[in-house]
């Protein structure tokens, strides 16, 4: 299973349970245990998530975009922040403000940790009305 170092009862661990029931919706069928081939992407996702997600931050909306890979997608203020991994790892992670101003765009391959890039995320869930440097 997916899981989150959950200290306390916050509104953060409940929103990251909130996203791995998403996840498992996704690639399960009822009655059916998930194999473990098709728990790499969520899990990918999923450790994205909990490093940017944040108390007081609503919980993402977890889907797959066109090309079939899991994306997570955060609305704060006028800020969208849109998260998508591929089931091997890399992925990419975009933000836009109200008037369609890029606040934050990088990429990364599998070997990587962008561990910088999704602080970069976080802050923006937290004050969404502040603009912060892009990422590359």
């Amino acid at each position: 299973m997916l899981r989150a170092d959950t200290g306390g009862v916050t509104q953060r661990s409940d929103a990251l349970r909130g996203v791995e029931q998403q996840l498992l919706a996704l690639v399960t069928v009822p009655g059916r245990p998930a194999a473990a081939s098709a728990l790499t992407g969520p899990k990918h996702l999923f450790r994205a998530v909990a490093s940017i997600q944040r108390d007081g931050a609503p919980q993402p909306q977890v889907g797959v975009d066109s090309d079939g890979d899991l994306q997570a997608r955060w609305t704060v203020g006028a800020t969208e922040l849109v998260l998508t991994v591929e089931d091997r790892g890399a992925g990419y992670l975009w933000a836009l403000g109200a008037d369609g101003t890029e606040l934050l765009y990088a990429e990364w391959s599998p070997s990587e940790q962008p561990l910088e890039v999704w602080r970069s995320a976080s802050d923006l869930l937290a004050a969404p009305s502040q603009e912060p440097c892009a990422a590359s």
